[in-house]
């Protein structure tokens, strides 16, 4: 018997950096999370009139009648991956979409399109959908969405390049703020973590040193990063220049530094071209949680929240230092927190 042909929308997600989240839980706890993911992952599928056809590793691959559906259901699921609905956060889903004419054998859907949904989920980015051209060309522009070329791809497994476009989506209402945590620490920032997930945030990575710090920030682009000034390989101030360097780099995003002591150049260097979304603290502030949280929603937000002790010296020293008086006047100009 020849195999069955038609034609599907095929549709593959991937849990970014799920082996690191995993590997933080007991065995029982990554199970059940596990569970609740791709439960999660099923009961959206079917919302859209899909089918899940196998789970891999931790993710799906599903199959839908119309390419529409597909579409309708990558969106849903980047959607609902970013309201923490569960007290340990999950990083950010990558999703591949493709349609096309596959056979049904053994079990599984086999042909191009398949391939292509598969490579394509591998090559996005973390909250990124890539979709085949022809996803684009057969949802027209009817189905409520935009799309934005990424260009020809060469996808291991496929004969020739392939043309793909991004699949733009906006975070739903209430979406939890995107942190990266950053210190060499293991226990206290583990510790800022737990504060963080507790009180609502979506914390989409860790980093140990400065370097997997901005590798990290390239690659989850979260919403406010949280650095330590000192960071390895040599304990000075690499972690102060990670900062600075995703201020340059990326200016949407929030950076928050913490301090053992008060340093104003620190300060300076900071906060001398634009106070908006920057924060400075001294640890000791991380054990008042409500103010620590509060600080770290108001960089996240695009405010400025700086420790009064920070504020103290910078006003000592305003009158003879030109730098530390632009600083402090652009403090005194920031709106007064809510």
């Amino acid at each position: 018997m020849q195999p069955e042909r038609r034609i599907i929308a095929v549709l593959f997600t991937d849990l970014v950096h799920s082996t690191e989240v995993f590997s933080r839980l007991s065995a029982e706890a990554a199970d059940a999370l596990r569970r609740e993911h791709f439960a999660l992952l099923g009961a959206v599928v079917a919302e859209h009139s899909g089918d899940v056809v196998k789970t891999l590793g931790d993710g799906v691959m599903a199959v839908f009648a119309l390419a529409t559906q597909a579409v309708d259901c990558a969106v849903a699921v980047q959607a609902r991956c970013l309201l923490k609905e569960g007290p340990v956060s999950l990083p950010g889903m990558r999703v591949g979409v493709s349609v096309g004419e596959a056979s049904w054998a053994e079990d599984d859907f086999h042909g191009a399109c398949v391939v292509e949904a598969a490579r394509l989920c591998h090559e996005a980015k973390p909250e990124q959908i890539l979709c085949s051209r022809a996803v684009r060309l057969v949802c027209g522009t009817g189905g409520g969405h935009t799309f934005t070329a990424v260009g020809a791809m060469t996808l291991r497994g496929l004969p020739g390049p392939v043309e793909a476009d991004e699949v733009l989506w906006t975070p739903p209402e209430g979406a939890a703020p995107r942190v990266l945590v950053a210190d060499d620490a293991v226990v206290l920032r583990q510790g800022i973590v737990r504060l963080l997930e507790d009180d609502g945030f979506h914390v989409v990575g860790q980093a140990g040193d400065a370097e997997e710090l901005l590798a990290l920030t390239t690659e989850l682009l979260p919403d406010v990063v949280i650095t330590d000034i000192r960071m390895p390989p040599d304990f000075q101030l690499e972690g102060l220049a990670a900062a600075l360097k995703i201020r340059e780099l990326y200016p949407d995003i929030g950076v928050l530094v913490l301090s053992q002591h008060v340093v104003a150049d620190y300060a300076v260097s900071l906060l001398h071209d634009n106070a908006r979304g920057v924060g400075y603290l001294l640890k000791e502030r991380i054990a008042a949680i409500d103010a620590f949280t509060a600080a770290v929603r108001r960089v996240a937000g695009g405010g400025t929240a700086i420790d009064p002790e920070v504020v103290e010296v910078l006003m000592r020293q305003r009158n003879s230092d030109s730098r530390v008086h632009a600083v402090v006047t652009q403090l005194e100009r920031q709106p007064p927190e809510a």
